[in-house]
């Protein structure tokens, strides 16, 4: 019988997990999504563990992998370097019946800027059947890299030795700040990239008027550069959307997000007769370094040159869910197997209740982990998957093994659950540390502990707007640091176990019969001395009569402090916005513009995650709380209480 229920409860659980996986990944139709080629794809053939950044470049043969790769799906692709084996690309592109729009990389090197210049004239007139446009340089006035004069000079350089239409590209904004450029320049070629702006757009906010308003600030953007520069061409060099990474403001980043803005802006450009490029052909996982997730995902096609999606096919928000819910229904089945042989004297409510738990932590696992497997772009962040990977394992085995010894009345030491952070930390301290496994109260506590340091470190990790500094490590030696929240993932998924998961736990040990006192029983199951859930023990909240009520909860009272403040300033700092529009009010940033609070509470995964710190700073107060109602909770000896 024990058996029958224990497959039953697996099976309800198991339902409810491909629910979990199949409901938002289903197959969405993007309207006006056709299978004809897109105009034009930057082409950056760097591949995983190729970098510009570290001088690996890819080799020819690659290179032309890549451009069979695009055909048929592209009609053009635009480079950004004359050099780099990046020769091959004009060589060969033909081949494919792909032109080429060639670019010069510029910095603020003189020598390199001319060995690009000569490189970008030589390819434009050896192969002039496929080089259709020449572009020198790519937001050198954005970087602060050179000056528009010096700028100039460049143009003016290649513009006497080719051809073909010359232009510069740059951020519209640049151009509107430097008009003097377009007498040197064939063709205007602005970037536009909704998802950058100093204020971002999501793809489905929409105008009074029912319209979109990424379309009609791209609209808005075009018609304001037409009329700044009347007679010129106007080409979109950059535009795109990321398949992943974090939001900026309501500006979500994904793969079905990522087809609907490629859908809407190219029957926009149909429709308005644009001519544009969009970022990328393929995914550039060294981006990663300076600029997260989100930068190594603008592709059309990932890193591994494999589809993310097919032109006029619908697209999946997660192609691999049919695996993750393999893998997290394999975990959860294992799980009920193992509690159901370890305690087999268990009822049927019990192995129902620890079925659904098991699920539930372990579908979590696995979608933690994944995010963090699919976002490793360089040796550093595989160490940090590694450690997320291990830590969260043991969290989720301490709340486990908690959920099964409270479920069966074998708890370890329940006197120990009306510890604070103090007296676990001394417990964990005095115990022999191959008994660590065997104690699930003081393994969770303490876990808990580093994942609450943890939270309090990513919250202001991206709350920082920017830092930048030098640690010397020699006369010669230095590194440099810097923090920027703009380009730092959200990890949500890094602490729903230990907030989300352990609070469900925590509010159904309240369903069952309790000896507490009613106005005492909420309290006491959420705070951190009972992590694991209420054990029908008295578990008083020891106080040292000498101290101040606070004192002995001091712990408690930074953690929980810091929790929270971090967490509130984490929602403003995202629902702010820098402009430079000349306005008033706001705060004032070094730079001239002026920070507002516009966007308060749009950033969904910034709100989850300062909800789910929220979350943990709840067993502390639940503890502050207790302990100073009830300085003196734990009763006197007899032999005290005797002399009265």
């Amino acid at each position: 019988m024990r058996a029958l229920v224990a497959l039953l409860a697996f099976a309800v659980v198991a339902a409810l997990n491909f629910l979990w996986w199949w409901l938002p990944n289903r197959p969405v139709e993007i309207g006006g999504w056709t299978s004809a080629p897109l105009q034009s794809v930057s082409f950056a053939p760097y591949r995983p563990g190729q970098s510009p950044l570290t001088r690996t470049f890819p080799t020819p043969d690659q290179i032309e992998q890549d451009l069979k790769r695009l055909q048929g799906k592209v009609q053009a692709v635009r480079t950004y370097s004359a050099a780099e084996n990046l020769e091959t690309v004009p060589q060969r592109a033909g081949k494919y019946g792909l032109k080429v729009w060639e670019g010069a990389w510029l910095n603020d090197n003189d020598k390199e800027n001319l060995e690009q210049i000569n490189l970008l004239i030589d390819h434009a007139n050896r192969y002039r059947d496929v080089v259709e446009r020449v572009i020198v340089g790519n937001e050198v006035l954005l970087r602060k890299d050179l000056t528009a004069n010096q700028l100039r000079a460049y143009i003016r350089m290649v513009k006497q030795r080719v051809r073909q239409p010359v232009t510069y590209a740059d951020v519209w904004e640049f151009w509107l700040r430097n008009p003097s450029l377009a007498d040197d320049v064939d063709f205007i070629t602005i970037h536009m990239l909704p998802y950058w702006e100093d204020e971002p757009i999501g793809i489905d906010r929409r105008e009074p008027d029912g319209t979109l308003s990424i379309e009609k600030h791209i609209l808005d953007i075009y018609h304001k550069v037409q009329a700044r520069f009347p007679g010129k061409k106007i080409v979109i060099g950059e535009t795109g959307w990321p398949s992943d990474g974090r939001m900026r403001s309501d500006a979500r980043p994904g793969r079905v997000e990522q087809v609907r803005f490629f859908s809407m802006f190219r029957t926009l450009a149909e429709r308005e007769h644009f001519d544009y490029n969009f970022v990328e052909a393929f995914d550039q996982h060294w981006k990663a370094r300076q600029e997260g997730t989100v930068g190594a995902t603008w592709g059309l096609l990932d890193a591994y040159r494999g589809d993310k999606f097919e032109l006029g096919k619908p697209v999946v928000a997660e192609p691999q869910w049919r695996l993750l819910f393999a893998v997290s229904t394999l975990m959860s089945g294992l799980l009920v197997l193992a509690f159901g042989a370890g305690r087999r004297h268990a009822k049927r409510r019990q192995i129902a209740v620890f079925a659904l738990f098991a699920q539930l932590v372990a579908t979590c696992y696995v979608q933690s982990v994944w995010i963090d497997l699919s976002r490793t772009f360089y040796f550093e962040k595989v160490v940090g998957m590694a450690f997320w990977a291990i830590l969260l394992a043991a969290f989720s085995y301490a709340l486990l093994r908690g959920i099964a010894d409270s479920l069966t009345g074998k708890m370890a030491d329940p006197s120990l659950y009306g510890a604070r952070v103090r007296e676990a930390w001394r417990a964990w301290r005095e115990l022999p540390r191959f008994r660590i496994l065997q104690r699930a109260d003081l393994m969770a506590q303490i876990l808990y502990l580093a994942l609450t340091v943890l939270c309090i470190f990513y919250l202001v990790v991206i709350s920082i707007d920017w830092y930048d500094g030098v640690i010397r490590l020699s006369e010669t030696w230095f590194r440099q640091i810097a923090i920027d929240g703009r380009y730092r993932d959200f990890p949500i998924w890094s602490f729903v176990i230990p907030s989300l998961c352990l609070m469900a736990w925590k509010v159904t040990t309240l369903l069952r019969a309790q000896t507490v006192p009613r106005p005492d029983r909420l309290l006491r199951a959420l705070s951190f001395g009972r992590l694991l859930g209420y054990d029908s023990s008295r578990g008083y909240v020891r106080m040292n009569r000498s101290l101040s009520r606070l004192w002995p909860v001091l712990p408690e009272i930074i953690l929980a402090s810091l929790l929270i403040f971090w967490a509130a300033i984490l929602v403003v700092t995202e629902g702010a916005i820098k402009l430079y529009d000349g306005g008033i009010g706001g705060f004032i940033a070094a730079d001239g513009g002026r920070w507002v609070i516009r966007t308060l509470f749009w950033n969904t995964q910034s709100d989850w995650l300062a909800g789910l710190a929220v979350l943990m700073a709840l067993p502390y107060l639940a503890t502050i709380y207790l302990s100073v109602r009830e300085p003196l909770a734990e009763p006197p000896p007899d032999s005290y209480t005797s002399k009265w």
